[in-house]
């Protein structure tokens, strides 16, 4: 037993128009995380370069002060790394969707696949990070997570769709 096959997507386009538009809009939506992590990474480097100066007033202090301070530029730099990965995540996420668009385009089955596989790892690993951390979150984030996975569910499907219509085209 396998995923379910969809004949449309959205009730009203073929799968290749789907699979385009579903394809620019994840490329959309990648660029614009890409842009708002290199933000993010810049303003929390800057925080951090602040931090370390500030830290070279208290080198002699003994006091909390100094404590905080340091504890405050080690969780920036953590932040910092984890805000670079990010960047080069939605770099990679971005190239992948123009990949995909590319690949619906001229019909190129391996990109496709290499798509599909991607996107179901990603959308797999989205599910654990939501299911674990739900508890902390409240209740705007966590009915927008469910947003995400459903659209994620279906844009899955509709990609395992076309490569089956894909495949069963060229056994015909």
């Amino acid at each position: 037993m396998g995923l379910p096959h969809l004949e449309k997507c959205c009730c009203f386009f073929d799968l290749q128009t789907g699979n385009i538009i579903l394809g620019c809009i994840n490329a959309f939506l990648s660029f614009c995380l890409f842009v708002a992590m290199i933000v993010a990474a810049v303003e929390i480097g800057a925080m951090e370069r602040d931090t370390a100066s500030e830290l070279g007033l208290f080198k002699g202090d003994e006091s909390g002060e100094a404590g905080e301070a340091i504890l405050l530029d080690a969780q920036l730099s953590g932040l910092y790394a984890i805000a670079v990965i990010l960047v080069f995540m939605f770099l990679a996420k971005l190239l992948f969707d123009v990949f995909f668009v590319i690949g619906v385009i001229m019909e190129r089955k391996g990109i496709i696949k290499a798509y599909y596989i991607m996107w179901t790892v990603f959308m797999i690993l989205s599910s654990f990070t939501f299911f674990l951390n739900w508890k902390y979150w409240g209740v705007k984030t966590i009915m927008s997570e469910v947003v995400y996975l459903c659209l994620n569910f279906y844009s899955v499907l509709v990609c395992h769709s076309y490569y089956v219509q894909l495949n069963m085209r060229e056994e015909v």
